[in-house]
Formats: structure tokens, C-alpha cells, sequence
């Protein structure tokens, strides 16, 4: 009995350390809700240097309604970038710089009905941003 809680213990702390360093990720939590006209999609975790958000593809109308609320004790500057799959690659498309603290909205028009789109939040301080990201759809 003891070894095993010897043994959880040490794999807990593996576990743990390994998530410092190595390659980006982020820590995520996604939920939605759905109301009368459209559908709320939510992805809420943290990043330090850059993270990707959901595709999205345009069925309606010509734009895409977005809302990230940040959190971050950092410098410098955090930006959202829409990019754009077209014939398989990601290129960028347009350029927001959300707050780092507080709750900016996104609205990006003049899109592509029936293009693939997603949005690349960057941050170029090094400090851990918070963040929760709202699209409509």
C-alpha cells in the first residue's frame, strides 16, 4: 500500500515537471451554447508565445463575430490574426490587438462566404496570457 502511494506520487511529479519547457501548448477548456439565431463556441486557456482557436467556415453572412477577455501581466504587444486556408495553407488575412486586460471584441468583415478561417493570437512579451475566445456562429 505504501509503495503505491510512494509510486502515484513520484509518477505525479513526472507528470508535472514534464510540462515545463518543450514545445508550445495550450491549456484548454472548450464548451458551447446554443441560443435562438446562432451558437456561442468558447475555448478558454493560456499561452505565452502564440496559440491557434478554432476554424471557423462563413455560411451566413460575409463576417465573423469574435470576443477574446484577456488577462496578463505583460508587456509589448498581443495581437489576433485571421488567417485564411486557401489551397491548404494558412495565410494571414487581417490584424487585430486585442487588451491584455479586459474584454475586446473582434468583428471581422468583408470575409469569404464559404472560405475556412481561424485566428492566431501571438504575444510577443514571453509572459503567460490567460485568455477566454468567444466566436458566433
Amino acid at each position: 500500500m505504501k509503495k503505491s502511494i510512494i509510486a502515484s506520487l513520484a509518477l505525479a511529479l513526472v507528470l508535472s515537471l514534464s510540462s515545463f519547457g518543450g514545445t508550445q501548448k495550450a491549456e484548454a477548456a472548450d464548451w458551447s451554447t446554443t441560443g435562438s439565431i446562432w451558437t456561442s463556441y468558447y475555448h478558454s486557456g493560456s499561452f505565452t508565445n502564440y496559440v491557434y482557436q478554432r476554424t471557423m467556415t462563413t455560411t451566413v453572412s460575409d463576417e465573423i463575430w469574435t470576443t477574446v477577455k484577456a488577462s496578463s501581466s505583460a508587456s509589448g504587444t498581443f495581437k489576433a490574426v485571421l488567417q485564411k486556408k486557401t489551397n491548404g495553407v494558412w495565410k494571414n488575412y487581417k490584424t487585430k490587438y486585442p487588451a491584455k486586460n479586459g474584454t475586446t471584441q473582434m468583428d471581422w468583415t468583408g470575409v469569404t462566404k464559404g472560405a475556412t478561417y481561424r485566428v492566431k493570437f501571438e504575444n510577443t512579451s514571453g509572459k503567460k496570457i490567460t485568455y477566454t475566445f468567444k466566436v458566433m456562429q
